[in-house]
């Protein structure tokens, strides 16, 4: 089972306003966590000269990785080595991921194959109901034609913008292919629109998402994401909330 009472993390994108690595390490152990999942927002895979000190950003104020992404894959081998190398340096053990439905086969095969040779898991990102693998249907579609270094990420929010499906289902459907997990929270506005709140204010289940996280056993990481207002003191709200009740 996964330990979630120390491993729970945060998504480095909630707090993409803080460009300086250690100023995000520090507000990710302000929020009470020593974990982040890196997004792009805060590294430049292009230039690997620069990722010893971001690593060490993290490291050296308490903060260990547990992930990145979610990357953009394409069918290029040489494009996706890189995410995979920076992952390895960072001990992070999780590569989460999106690709578009364009040659999405030669880049499940590389991705397959890169999994294999670094031995890090690879989780599709699900990114709600405007995207092409936001839903149940393509995700068991894809799932159903690659090996199992390939899951999911399961962003609970981007879950509950897909019309008729939820967090609490879909671990019923994935459960063995669950390898990561954004906890995020919406509500909707009377005009349909989205709104982040704090995790456990808003339509997730929170209760019935943390059983069921209970009984998996392939989990690798598991952060919140917030991209509200007040994003420190929301992450650090929303932290409180889950964990009060795991």
């Amino acid at each position: 089972m996964f330990d979630l009472k120390n491993r729970l993390g945060v998504k480095s994108w909630s707090f993409r306003e803080i460009k300086d690595n250690v100023e995000c390490a520090k507000a990710i152990r302000y929020c009470g966590a020593s974990i982040v999942d890196l997004s792009g927002c805060h590294l430049d895979y292009a230039a690997p000269d620069t990722w010893d000190a971001c690593i060490a950003a993290y490291r050296d104020n308490g903060v260990t990785f547990d992930g990145i992404g979610a990357i953009g894959m394409t069918p290029d081998e040489i494009n996706n080595r890189k995410f995979f190398e920076f992952a390895k340096k960072s001990n992070s053990k999780l590569v989460s991921v999106t690709f578009a439905p364009d040659g999405w086969e030669v880049t499940i095969r590389i991705l397959e194959r890169l999994s294999e040779e670094y031995g890090i898991p690879v989780a599709i990102h699900n990114h709600g109901g405007y995207n092409w693998l936001g839903n149940a249907t393509m995700l068991r579609y894809v799932f159903n034609r690659c090996s199992k270094r390939i899951g999911l990420c399961l962003d609970t929010a981007w879950c509950m913008h897909v019309e008729r499906e939820n967090p609490v289902g879909w671990l019923n459907l994935f459960g063995d292919r669950t390898y990561g997990f954004h906890f995020k929270d919406f509500i909707w506005t009377r005009e349909g629109k989205h709104q982040d709140v704090i995790v456990g204010e808003g339509a997730l289940d929170l209760k019935g998402v943390l059983a069921k996280l209970k009984e998996l056993e392939n989990i690798q990481s598991a952060v919140v994401e917030y991209e509200g207002a007040d994003t420190v003191e929301c992450t650090k709200k929303s932290i409180e909330n889950i964990l009060s009740l795991y």
